[in-house]
């Protein structure tokens, strides 16, 4: 009797250790439950939005809207200019706004410049050059070209720049003399213009279906070169 004592005590003695250890482990719990404090602590500043941050422009001026998009035109045209920059820049960042600005020119300028009846009128013009764009571009795409189609609209009209500056150099300053320069100022736009483009679509084509892609290209730098050299 004194064995079946001994192990009752033993079993009391074993349930109030056990029931301490759950007691200790629920007071553990409840004290663990205090620590999001902490880290509510630690996340209070992330979960306040400034509203004044950098990238909030509703509240920017007008003049910094535009100097800051005429400067970002300018670095694209800089591109064109020196093809071997930052070619990615021009296809991950892309615009329409120099390629609009270089379609008007040319065509105020060639109609200007025409005099005459059979001068190029303003709609003929911006219509060569807009949609002679957008039929290369869907060449391009058609041809299985890795770019979008805006990206390569923005690409071909931006390498406009080279023949448009050929376009204001005969018409301003070379205006009446010798056709040789003018042809000469004229070809150099040409083939810059098409050296630039390709650099920055070559990239993006299959190698073998380059030359389907250089030929329009070609052909569309020429026919605005050729009007350029007409009317100039």
């Amino acid at each position: 009797m004194n064995s079946f004592g001994n192990a009752s005590v033993d079993i009391d003695m074993l349930e109030r250790e056990m029931a301490a250890e759950q007691t200790a482990n629920l007071s553990g719990n409840i004290a663990g439950m205090s620590a999001p404090k902490s880290s509510s602590n630690r996340r209070g500043p992330m979960q306040e939005v400034d509203l004044d941050a950098e990238f909030d422009t509703l509240e920017e001026p007008v003049w910094d809207t535009v100097k800051r998009d005429v400067m970002t035109v300018g670095a694209k045209f800089s591109h064109v200019i020196l093809p071997h920059g930052d070619k990615q820049q021009l296809l991950r960042d892309w615009d329409l706004w120099g390629p609009l600005f270089i379609c008007v020119g040319l065509a105020l300028l060639l109609q200007h410049n025409g005099g005459t009846e059979s001068a190029p009128q303003f709609t003929q013009v911006f219509t060569i050059t807009f949609f002679g764009s957008v039929i290369v571009t869907a060449n391009i795409k058609l041809l299985g070209g890795n770019i979008s189609f805006f990206q390569s609209l923005c690409v071909i009209g931006y390498c406009l720049l080279p023949p448009f500056a050929a376009a204001v150099l005969c018409s301003l300053f070379l205006h009446g003399i010798a056709f040789p320069l003018r042809l000469l100022i004229t070809s150099i736009g040409f083939v810059w213009s098409t050296y630039a483009a390709m650099g920055f679509l070559a990239g993006c084509q299959p190698d073998k279906k380059r030359l389907l892609v250089i030929y329009p290209v070609f052909l569309f730098y020429f026919i605005v070169s050729w009007m350029i050299i007409s009317h100039s």
